[in-house]
């Protein structure tokens, strides 16, 4: 058992929460369209709660009544909170406590400047009007605390803010006009609710933009509030501005606690209790709260790839714990395209009502699994747990596929902890029988005389061929090493795997050239916008050069010629390095397709692969269904 002072009690106003634990706001579209809380919500929530976070804030409550329909929870609507309730009863039966981030959400969808200065009095009051009566709805159904989001420059911040607060009324000029908007709604709570209900405030510890709040301006504003504020949660950033959306979802190229020496400001200035949300998980988080940074750590996303994370550290169990990789896929297909909520690493998420608990089945089956990479893992982890017994056969010495030249930068280091991971549950299951060096043929198949057959045999890369192929002029990605280029390098091919090795290169000192034939502005495009936005702005830093609209005709000794509207042109180089993408393994697939009746293929060598999250969920899917 762990005992730090990660898994202490901890006092908020007058709650008291099991460990310091926080699963921060997150809008997971799981909630019906009427916004109301049925089974599909329910089952997500349930695994959330049983595995053993201190308190859960849920995400994007929205308080407006002029906004709608979407699936978002609604408090304003008396017949809703009845299915909120059912949430707050599931919660408290695991010693949860449960929360609800209020907000204006039509006001979230306006831009600061004209939300400040068009607003009318009627407007803002009805706004906080909204909000107060949002937490007596709150209280009304036994919750324990609500969250006011005053960062990512929303309403409170923006009205705050001097460069976008243009207003001369009551509302702008001075400092106290222009925290008057905030300093009502607070009161306002208090005078409904007194403290039978904590209030939580989220607040950007400072913005990144010119004009923006520093950590000095939001201290003194937590400052003015803070008689009727029980902790305050520290984030960053300003969700308007794209370039921001790093800071406030961190990234797999950015740093984690990224708030914490901010968090650490607040709480030397402040006698209210700190939270802080960035980059974490659990074991940067148990560093937070033993080095008094923080009082609290939340974080979503290791929930999301593992909801039981919180027990199984608290229990010794820390290897068990699936990694989330920070790719934001959750986020993207939530905020970016109203989807339901997804993860690349946990296919259960967002399906829970579908597959709902995975139970072994009593009708057993032997199953033959054709491939290690993280399809064929992810098959064999699940037809463990449904209870088959399971033979992954894979023709090399390691377990990884493709995916291990995915993970091979230094900045991919969450990527290289989901691999190793992947390969440690699969490798201490004693239903999984794993067979290396071996080559699966018809003759093996038929000598095991499986019930399934699984093929996940994956997918090889393109490699056109051009006048200085078979020289060192010419590698491919997945083989070029720092040590195996020159100093000038050109990468053929602009897709998120060239992009990350220009990375990875020019990090380590190299001059590089990025070509593709697509428009400048459709690099990074195909991941989230997060992702794609850090990695370019990073891209950026490192002075890598992007050669845009621009087809590769040949690599000579010289370089390589490249042509485009200007003509043809020769770019000189020590080395080009080809990224083309990848074909699947249609090769292997044929030949082994029609010996067992029940086959089926997944990853990358199916018409669903492509990336590791389909890979995971076609992995998950099909053995799931045997």
């Amino acid at each position: 058992m762990n005992n730090s002072a990660i898994f202490s009690p901890f006092q908020i106003g007058k709650m008291t929460v099991k460990n310091r634990i926080e699963c921060a706001p997150y809008g997971n579209a799981l909630f019906r369209m009427d916004g109301a809380a049925d089974n599909k919500q329910m089952m997500h929530f349930r695994n959330l709660v049983a595995g053993g976070v201190g308190m859960v804030t849920i995400g994007s409550a929205n308080c407006n009544l002029e906004y709608g329909p979407a699936p978002v929870p609604y408090m304003h609507n008396p017949f809703l909170l009845s299915s909120y309730k059912n949430m707050v009863e599931l919660a408290h039966q695991y010693d949860v406590k449960i929360g609800w981030e209020l907000i204006g959400a039509k006001e979230m969808f306006i831009p600061a400047e004209v939300l400040v200065n068009t607003y009318t009095i009627e407007d803002i009051h009805n706004y906080q009007k909204g909000i107060i009566e949002g937490a007596v709805n709150a209280l009304s159904i036994g919750s324990d605390y609500i969250m006011i989001h005053g960062g990512h420059g929303v309403v409170a911040a923006a009205f705050y803010r001097e460069s976008t607060n243009k207003r001369t009324d009551e509302y702008g000029g001075s400092f106290e006009n222009r925290t008057r908007i905030i300093r009502e709604i607070l009161k306002g709570i208090r005078e409904k609710v007194g403290d039978r209900l904590a209030i939580e405030y989220r607040i950007s510890g400072e913005e990144m933009q010119e004009g923006g709040l520093s950590v000095d301006d939001q201290i003194k504003f937590a400052k003015s509030i803070e008689e009727y504020v029980d902790i305050f949660n520290i984030s960053r950033g300003v969700l308007e501005n794209t370039e921001d959306l790093p800071f406030v979802f961190p990234t797999v190229y950015d740093k984690r606690k990224i708030n914490v020496d901010n968090a650490a400001k607040f709480k030397a200035e402040l006698s209210t209790p700190i939270s802080v949300v960035g980059g974490n998980n659990m074991f940067v988080a148990n560093e937070i709260i033993e080095s008094g940074s923080a009082d609290m750590v939340a974080l979503v996303r290791p929930l999301i790839a593992d909801p039981a994370c919180v027990d199984k550290f608290r229990c010794g169990k820390e290897d068990e714990i699936r990694p989330c990789i920070r790719c934001n896929n959750c986020i993207n297909q939530t905020h970016g395209k109203l989807h339901d909520l997804r993860c690349t690493v946990n296919p259960l998420i967002g399906r829970e009502e579908y597959f709902g608990r995975i139970d072994k089945k009593v009708d057993t089956k032997k199953v033959l699994i054709v491939g290690g990479g993280p399809a064929g893992m992810e098959a064999a982890r699940t037809a463990s747990m449904r209870g088959h017994s399971v033979i992954l056969c894979e023709k090399s010495d390691v377990l990884g596929g493709n995916f291990i030249r995915a993970a091979k930068a230094d900045f991919k280091e969450d990527l290289k902890k989901y691999l190793e991971w992947s390969i440690r549950t699969i490798s201490s299951d004693k239903n999984i029988d794993i067979r290396m060096n071996t080559e699966v043929t018809e003759e093996l198949i038929r000598k095991e005389n499986p019930d399934v057959l699984i093929i996940a045999v994956g997918s090889n890369p393109i490699i056109p061929d051009f006048t200085a192929t078979g020289t060192e002029k010419v590698q491919w990605v997945g083989d070029a090493t720092n040590d195996s280029i020159g100093e000038n390098v050109v990468i053929a091919g602009g897709g998120f795997t060239g992009l990350e090795a220009a990375l990875e290169y020019s990090m380590h000192g190299k001059k590089v050239t990025v070509v593709d034939m697509i428009p400048e502005s459709m690099l990074g495009n195909g991941a989230s916008l997060m992702n794609s936005t850090s990695l370019m702005q990073k891209l950026g830093s490192y002075g890598v050069k992007f050669i845009c609209e621009s087809k590769v005709e040949d690599v000579t000794s010289e370089g390589m010629i490249i042509s485009n509207a200007s003509g043809k042109e020769v770019i000189p180089c020590d080395n080009v390095v080809l990224s083309f993408g990848q074909k699947k393994n249609t090769a292997v697939v044929e030949a082994l397709k029609n010996i067992v009746c029940d086959t089926c293929i997944i990853g990358d060598c199916s018409n669903v692969g492509g990336t590791l999250w389909q890979s995971v969920r076609s992995g998950f899917e099909m053995a799931f269904e045997i």
